[in-house]
């Protein structure tokens, strides 16, 4: 072969691999498969949770400017900040730390504000704190954003009847000194605080703990977390540091029985300031946020062996990135901005929360305002919202929907010799039977053509929106607030079943579909001889959860016309299995609903649609199903423990108000 060829065939494949690249580039494809047939879990509305600590500004400024602050204000909290965290839904709200909790005296916090000692935050910069912004002040938060709270207890330095009486002042409502105390300083009612920390960080920050010493003082003070009213405290113990399953395994091993979710920690660190990068900075962050995915399924695993049916969750109560700070802050205030790179990180994190739904119940970004992966960023008067903010608020519309699968099959976005997937992604259907499809393309150079194919849906109209930028570094400044802010989107095409997509570089895409199942989920069954009431089981049996029912004797059973509870119950101690079919006057969606003290579980057809298990006060949980005119298979499972005793379960559809399943509806067949 001659010199010549040789040079002419190298040049040939040179050309081949950039053409061939260059076509990769081009026409990236994607294809995704959504079938409404296999519906997912339930995607827990807590997974939006956010954190506030006592860090730099993100109280004292960022949140509270004291009632004669200039900034206007309800009660000490800026209006500014209210409106936009209203507007979020924030479902729950993650306080005073962080690394803060476990130096945090809570009495410290009360009473008459000139009458508060001040405190020196010895973690974050050693400022002193005059303690205005304390459980009142949080509390009163919660309640105007309506957001749950979740307190994480000082167990580091604090003791148990620091921490029973924090529990004690805010959410009882008896004559005790605790509640006194709590009227006294201007509080009749008591607060409903379900969420409390054992402590955080304990294996640093917090103590420095073994896991095993750790795992014993969890059981300590679950023991004392005593619950008032109808008030039920959901104990959530200190977490791994990232990958450390020894820590997880133990605390599951010791303390597992005894508490309702362990934390997880895990940042997304990069050494440079949020917008100072570079597509290798852009490709390395993203890189690891998705290690996340891995993380959840490393100590789910573990969990698995001591909690097969995964009554304890897993909580992610601190989460995001965690740049260098902003040139010229304190270092210890953690002041960072934010990008669309930002952006991208809390979208994929969101997307992965949803698909590990059966363990994830609960996550907190860190953190809602001027720390970390802020969604507020404030400067004195001036407030401005990331585009982290704009991701929750595109995302909402998943919270307490059901998870749909997707078949993902996408190209790879590569950098240098490493590749991560190009598109992540989401989707949902909520009770009202719209489905929600959130994409996400992290790729930022190219467009990524989606076919997205719907089974057992038609649909009649989509809508979009769109969250992208120029840059990938672009950024909401105070002078430039809406550089990145959700927009119409429709470079798409539809037919009943199918969507073409053109899913542009750095870009995150909402869809919401307007259609109808087209499914055999729903559909009825044949029932030879149904009659009036539902047969029911009763049992004697001293229970914490729902058990297996095929495992118990029967000590009665008959029929009954509704879900109530039978005549001559035993008042504590029992259970009931009501079992039958009910009669669905015409196609469409139905949310059922069921209130109980303490644990139920609903199923129609084999199908578990409400679980509210559990030893409890009398809670309402909503579940849904499409279902199809005709008769369907309707099983509740209920117990009583000691206290107080409620049982009801209802339906609402179309054209049927909410309301208490009624005789009507409930049948049992004759033979």
């Amino acid at each position: 072969m001659s010199i010549h060829n040789l040079i002419a065939n190298d040049v040939q494949k040179k050309i081949f691999l950039i053409l061939l690249t260059l076509s990769s580039f081009l026409f990236a494809q994607t294809n995704i498969t959504i079938d409404l047939d296999k519906l997912g879990g339930h995607i827990d509305p807590n997974i939006y949770g956010q954190f506030s600590e006592h860090l730099g500004s993100c109280i004292y400024g960022g949140i509270w400017v004291g009632e004669d602050s200039p900034i206007p204000n309800t009660n000490g909290i800026r209006n500014d900040v209210l409106a936009a965290l209203k507007k979020l839904e924030v479902p729950v709200l993650r306080w005073p730390g962080g690394c803060f909790a476990d130096e945090y005296h809570w009495m410290n916090g009360i009473g008459p504000k000139e009458k508060r000692p001040s405190m020196v935050n010895t973690n974050w910069g050693g400022v002193v704190e005059d303690n205005s912004f304390g459980t009142h002040e949080f509390l009163n938060l919660c309640e105007m954003i309506g957001a749950d709270a979740y307190i994480s207890g000082n167990v580091g330095s604090g003791t148990v009847e620091e921490f029973a009486n924090w529990i004690q002042y805010t959410t009882s409502d008896g004559n005790n000194p605790m509640a006194d105390l709590r009227r006294k300083n201007g509080r009749d009612k008591p607060w409903n605080v379900k969420y409390w920390g054992i402590g955080n960080e304990s294996w640093g920050c917090g103590g420095r703990m073994r896991p095993s010493y750790y795992a014993d003082l969890a059981r300590v003070f679950s023991t004392y977390a005593k619950n008032f009213g109808e008030n039920q405290v959901y104990k959530i113990a200190s977490g791994p540091n990232v990958d450390d399953t020894v820590w997880t395994d133990e605390v599951m091993s010791i303390a597992g029985k005894m508490i309702n979710g362990i934390g997880l920690h895990y940042y997304t660190n990069n050494s440079k300031p949020a917008s100072d990068f570079d597509e290798s900075g852009w490709f390395s962050v993203i890189k690891k946020t998705l290690r996340m995915n891995e993380l959840i399924e490393m100590h789910s695993k573990v969990m698995d062996k001591h909690d097969p049916d995964k009554n304890v969750a897993l909580i992610v109560d601190e989460w995001g990135t965690w740049h260098s700070v902003e040139p010229g802050t304190n270092p210890s205030f953690l002041y960072q901005q934010n990008t669309m790179r930002d952006a991208i990180v809390a979208a994929c994190n969101l997307n992965i929360f949803h698909n590990h739904n059966d363990r994830i119940k609960m996550t907190n970004i860190a953190q809602m305002v001027n720390v970390l992966q802020a969604m507020i960023l404030t400067n004195d008067e001036k407030m401005v919202l990331t585009p982290t903010y704009h991701v929750f608020e595109m995302y909402k519309v998943h919270k307490g929907a059901i998870n749909l699968p997707l078949n993902l099959k996408t190209s790879n976005y590569t950098f240098g010799e490493e590749s991560i997937p190009s598109v992540s992604g989401t989707a949902s259907i909520d009770s009202k039977g719209t489905v929600h499809i959130t994409l996400c393309n992290v790729n930022p150079n190219s467009v990524e053509k989606v076919k997205l194919n719907l089974e057992s849906y038609l649909n009649e109209k989509i809508s979009g929106r769109i969250l992208s930028s120029s840059k990938m570094n672009s950024l909401n400044s105070f002078e430039e607030p809406n550089n990145i802010t959700p927009v119409e989107f429709s470079n798409f095409k539809f037919s009943d079943n199918s969507i073409s997509i053109n899913l542009p570089a750095k870009s995150i895409v909402a869809l919401t579909l307007e259609g109808k199942l087209n499914s055999t989920i729903g559909s009825p069954i044949k029932v030879t001889n149904p009659k009036p009431k539902l047969n029911f089981n009763y049992y004697k049996e001293i229970l914490m959860n729902l058990p297996n029912f095929d495992e118990l004797k029967i000590v009665k059973a008959g029929l009954i016309d509704q879900v109530k509870l039978p005549e001559g119950n035993d008042g504590a101690d029992f259970a009931v299995k009501y079992s039958g079919f009910i009669k669905i006057p015409e196609d469409g969606f139905y949310n059922f609903y069921s209130k109980s003290d303490d644990g139920t579980k609903l199923y129609i057809d084999d199908k578990l649609i409400i679980s509210n298990d559990g030893r409890h006060a009398p809670i309402e949980v909503q579940g849904f199903a499409s279902l199809k005119k005709g008769f369907h298979k309707f099983e509740l499972e209920f117990f009583q423990a000691g206290g107080g005793v409620d049982l009801k379960a209802s339906i609402e559809g179309p054209n049927l108000k909410k309301q208490e399943i009624p005789a009507t509806m409930l049948f049992h067949e004759e033979e």
